[in-house]
């Protein structure tokens, strides 16, 4: 698809670059609406791969989306950082969606295959960063490196066309040396006291009907549900049993693990060793 740099910013509706990769896209997905809605490839992309700081909505289960939603609706879902703009938005849109939208986009997000959208690098110097006030990382202007330190650094490897709707760009997750080697045993056995992760999410972390994959999910999104989870920031039956894992764990064990899982292939059957 060829367009003029005055048709990309005119137009109210995500850019389908990459017809061929996704099925018939509903309105709630991919816009334009009649409403204030905000379709949801707005932020999670419409091949389901999000951006820097929004969700990896590719292949979770329908009925795990719609549950979502409804704790963002209910209040049992925000975020651990006061007034995030991203959470205020989901929330938003959570309240607003009626009951076909949302079958709509659960159904859509849930038949999307998943793919490798995320690259694992360990180094102990990174590319010097400035917070952006949604949540994700920025390069610094000027560029520049810095130490990783007790941090795992997500950048997207082309913010600009990414948020042009260029849903093939990846992310590269920073880590800091041995991060994912630290971090498998913590997932395969849960760390002492803990439980395995595939206990509930899948002999090879691909997830369940019921339970999101972890393989090949980003980082930065891993950690913070993580941390969310910890703090009580999220909450309903099935975030009960994870709130006694992670808080099992030190900010350290959740960088690693998150690490780890984001080093997985999205969609092989079995785990890196």
């Amino acid at each position: 698809m060829i367009l003029t740099a005055a048709q990309v910013e005119q137009t109210d509706a995500p850019i389908d670059w990459f017809p061929n990769d996704h099925p018939r896209v509903p309105a709630i997905v991919g816009g334009p609406l009649s409403g204030n809605e905000i379709p949801c490839a707005e932020c999670h992309a419409l091949n389901g791969a999000g951006y820097p700081g929004s969700a990896d909505l590719a292949g979770l289960p329908a009925t795990y989306i719609v549950q979502q939603v409804m704790a963002f609706r209910a209040g049992t879902r925000h975020s651990a950082m006061a007034d995030q703009p991203d959470t205020t938005e989901m929330i938003m849109v959570a309240q607003a969606v009626t009951p076909r939208q949302l079958h709509d986009a659960a159904d859509y997000f849930a038949k999307l295959p998943r793919k490798n959208w995320v690259r694992v690098i360990e180094t102990a110097t990174v590319p010097r960063t400035i917070p952006d006030k949604y949540g994700w990382l920025d390069p610094a202007p000027g560029g520049g490196t810095e130490p990783i330190g007790n941090r795992v650094v997500e950048l997207s490897d082309d913010i600009r066309r990414a948020f042009l709707g260029d849903d093939h760009v990846v992310l590269t997750d920073y880590a800091p040396p041995g991060a994912v080697a630290r971090g498998r045993p913590i997932v395969t056995t849960g760390g002492g006291n803990g439980v395995p992760c595939a206990a509930c999410h899948g002999v090879w972390l691909q997830g369940t009907m019921t339970v999101p994959p972890l393989a090949g999910r980003p980082a930065g999104y891993i950690a913070r549900t993580m941390w969310d989870i910890r703090v009580g920031a999220r909450g309903g039956p099935s975030v009960a049993i994870m709130r006694a894992q992670v808080g099992r764990l030190s900010p350290s064990e959740i960088r690693d693990v998150a690490a780890y899982l984001a080093s997985l292939n999205a969609n092989a059957p079995t785990p890196k060793k």
